[in-house]
């Protein structure tokens, strides 16, 4: 049975198909993808797509990775001789323009069987769409990309990144105007509503005046009769009881909540933890579709089904960019409004920009 994984951006979408070493014919959620058999890049506007095996996927990532580095640094790096023989080919037309090429057949033969000219932005959504794939521990576990630092004597300036990357954000200008504009607003406070002012501390003014007011040089007022509460002591004891009863109908309240909030238990062991968080990886990796300009972070509560029962922001901009994250759409929205009585545990994901994903026990 295949195995297929995808990583999918609004210009771009990888697609790879393969199998397992164990070679067991029931897969689960949880298999690790290690024998590639085909792959197919989709790139908005380009039919039809560009498809090969594990040669051209090798040689796609490791382009894709070197040319983005030289373009966003600025800095080209030498060629050699093993780069020649690649079945990929990435060069600069001009500053909004990128040309790749895809070669049939081996060197010294190699003839241009597809060429596909990429804009900036197609070509963010193509090095994104190769980042994930690396944040995937579950496709290629074996494969790596070999990076070496450069060297004072290759460097040399260059032209600054803010010129390369204006094309695409034009393109993307109002997105990014919309979401500053956010960013930037305050969050607002939520206040409890204020009780009223209880009326009787007029009545408390009106008998404390009264007496002054009404009584003469030697003359006692009548005693207040003991069973009469409208005195002003009998008054100020009875507001402070209602307050008393405020108070402590809200504390219960709180401690219930917080009560309410761990009934269920905790998993322990690590085993469970770990196979939990290689599903709750796949699963929001799988759909996560929506670049993000800062990195978001999250408190995540997974059952022991792997269903999402809970998340939570932690830094502001996650709770101002939660509509770019597929947790909402995720969310086991039957357990909200039930007594969940399964274990659970709290994850910690990281939603980054340049689209990689991280998750981690809490």
């Amino acid at each position: 049975m295949t195995i297929q994984r995808q990583y999918s951006l609004p210009n771009c979408k990888l697609v790879l198909q393969g199998l397992s070493e164990t070679g067991s014919p029931n897969l689960s959620q949880g298999q690790v993808l290690s024998i590639l058999t085909n792959a197919e890049c989709h790139i908005q506007g380009q039919e039809p797509s560009l498809t090969g095996g594990r040669d051209f996927f090798e040689s796609l990532v490791r382009q894709v990775s070197s040319y983005a580095q030289e373009f966003l640094s600025g800095i080209s790096l030498p060629r050699h001789q093993s780069e020649s023989q690649e079945l990929v080919h990435l060069q600069k037309i001009d500053t909004n323009l990128h040309r790749l090429t895809v070669f049939d057949g081996n060197v010294p033969e190699q003839k241009p069987g597809r060429i596909v000219d990429l804009n900036t932005v197609q070509l963010f959504d193509l090095v994104e769409a190769v980042d994930q794939f690396f944040a995937d521990s579950l496709t290629l576990p074996g494969f790596s990309l070999a990076v070496r630092p450069i060297s004072r004597k290759e460097a040399k300036l260059g032209e600054p990144v803010a010129q390369k990357v204006i094309p695409a954000a034009v393109g993307m200008s109002g997105l990014a105007l919309a979401s500053l504009a956010l960013f930037l607003l305050p969050i607002p406070e939520v206040q409890r509503p204020k009780d009223p002012q209880p009326q009787s501390n007029e009545s408390i003014d009106n008998l404390e005046a009264s007496p002054n007011s009404t009584s003469e040089p030697g003359f006692n007022p009548t005693p207040t009769p003991e069973g009469l509460d409208s005195s002003p002591d009998a008054t100020i004891n009875s507001s402070d009881e209602m307050d008393a009863v405020d108070t402590s109908e809200e504390t219960v309240t709180e401690e219930n909540s917080e009560t309410s909030l761990t009934t269920s238990s905790k998993i322990t062991d690590q085993a469970e933890i770990q196979r939990l968080e290689n599903l709750l990886l796949e699963k929001i990796n799988n759909a996560w579709t929506i670049g993000i300009n800062e990195a978001l972070i999250y408190r995540v509560t997974v059952a022991s089904d792997g269903s999402i029962i809970g998340y939570k922001p932690i830094n502001p901009a996650a709770a101002d960019e939660v509509d770019k994250i597929p947790l909402p759409d995720l969310l086991n929205k039957q357990a909200l409004g039930e007594e969940n009585n399964q274990s659970i545990v709290e994850f910690k994901v990281l939603f980054q920009e340049n689209g990689l994903l991280e998750v981690e026990p809490w």
